[in-house]
């Protein structure tokens, strides 16, 4: 008989959380091995097989607890959990969820959670023993010097094998260069052009913002035969490269552009931009900004009586906040998103989830994430190894056209060489009553488009 040491089993019943069942086994064990000592010797090579084993039960248990918990049953499909968990694989996350651009960090980090949780409970990653993700959360307190550090001690603190982040280009723009040098593989949502410039280790799944312009002008024809754009942008990374994309395309898409003017972002008075766009003669106002700034310009458009078709883009315009902030004055106001929660079936499924959580639909930002987190699940199953530049390897030859990880207009994501998704394409949205609505283009659309 193989006999565990009494000292060897109370130190591990000390330092670890074991279930009842097993508890009462362990004691019997120590009874055990009181009347056989003799044998000890014998012992040695199961004792240290059985330590790491219970090791690897506490670590399973307190992952679980630190990541929120499990779906209620059902939810997305339970998979029991029994006998010997693999180790979690880790997975960075930055996100801001303090400073201007909270809002949107906030709903980011539910997703992240969510997404998790889903993998972990449809069986984690089963090429690597059913291992769990372990979600490692970090605040850039929507600053780019704060991202710089963040992204440097999430990478040197942790072994991860993938970062998501952080949806802000100028943010991301920084992370991703951390993340190259360290020759870790990040996934993001952010639209940047730049991003897909001299990387190697970075991916992104959806629509570019040369690609968001493009669809922008084209939706100006829906309330024009003769568009003339006035385009106000804020004078960060998100948008000056979206700003020139629809500069540089207007005359092949037959539209105006009468008037080109970046601002601070931030700005607390948006009367003299405002003003400069009703002296241009524009019938459509395209303003490239987040949230805050967003929510000023349209309130001003209103209040200096300027009617004019207002296209938001991204950013700002297309998450739940907009719309608590504006109300009816953000009905039938166009924008346009690289993830939309009417798009498929499964994106109405994490909706359904996400909305029973936080009260709100799945917004832009938040919905890319749980597909991203499901990207990183596939490339961690066909790569069969938590080894960030495998990982990477695995990543780069990404190719799904069904499930949650290919939640993206048209329903396909495959990377080029460059990291960009070949397939990749905006969608238009409109608001229509105090929901955000796919509506362009037609095979995209889940609803016709609102006439205001």
């Amino acid at each position: 008989m193989k006999i565990i040491s009494a000292t060897v089993l109370y130190t591990i019943l000390n330092g670890a959380t074991i279930l009842k069942s097993e508890r009462t086994a362990a004691c019997t064990a120590i009874a055990e091995g009181k009347r056989h000592e003799k044998d000890r010797k014998d012992s040695i090579s199961h004792q240290a097989d059985l330590k790491q084993t219970l090791s690897k039960r506490q670590g399973r248990r307190e992952f679980l607890l630190k990541t929120g918990g499990i779906l209620a049953a059902g939810a997305f499909g339970a998979v029991p959990l029994r006998g010997w968990a693999a180790d979690p694989v880790n997975i960075g996350a930055l996100y801001p969820t303090t400073g201007s651009m909270a809002q949107i960090g906030v709903g980011c980090v539910a997703a992240a959670k969510l997404a998790a949780e889903m993998v972990n409970e449809a069986g984690g990653i089963k090429s690597l023993g059913g291992a769990k993700l372990n979600l490692i959360l970090s605040d850039v307190q929507s600053d780019t010097t704060v991202t710089r550090t963040e992204t440097d001690r999430l990478i040197t603190g942790n072994k991860l094998s993938a970062i998501h982040g952080c949806f802000a280009s100028a943010l991301t723009l920084i992370a991703s260069e951390v993340a190259e040098r360290a020759k870790v593989p990040l996934i993001t949502g952010s639209s940047s052009d730049q991003l897909n410039k001299g990387r190697t280790y970075t991916f992104t799944p959806f629509a570019r913002a040369s690609q968001f312009a493009r669809a922008q002008l084209q939706m100006a024809k829906l309330v024009s035969d003769t568009p003339k754009v006035a385009v106000i942008f804020e004078n960060t990374a998100f948008g000056t490269s979206t700003s020139n994309g629809l500069k540089e395309l207007a005359p092949a898409e037959g539209v105006e552009i009468v008037m080109f003017e970046p601002y601070s972002a931030g700005f607390t008075d948006a009367s003299p931009l405002i003003n400069k766009v009703k002296s241009s003669g524009a019938n459509a106002l395209f303003s490239v900004s987040y949230l805050n700034d967003l929510i000023l310009i349209v309130r001003t458009v209103k209040q200096v009586g300027l009617n004019i078709a207002i296209n938001g883009g991204s950013g700002g315009f297309v998450i739940p906040d907009f719309y608590k902030n504006v109300g009816k004055l953000a009905e039938g106001l166009q924008g346009v998103a690289h993830w939309n929660h009417d798009m498929d079936a499964n994106a109405e499924k994490v909706n359904a989830e996400y909305r029973k959580r936080t009260g709100e639909f799945l917004f832009e930002y938040a919905g890319g994430l749980v597909a991203q987190t499901f990207m990183i699940a596939d490339a961690l199953e066909r790569a069969a190894s938590t080894d960030p530049q495998k990982v990477r390897e695995a990543l780069s030859a990404l190719d799904v056209s069904s499930g949650f990880a290919a939640m993206a207009p048209g329903g396909k994501v495959k990377f080029g060489p460059d990291g960009k998704n070949v397939y990749g394409r905006p969608v238009g949205v409109q608001w229509q009553d105090g929901d955000l609505a796919s509506v362009f283009p037609k095979q995209d659309a889940r609803k016709p488009l609102m006439k205001s």
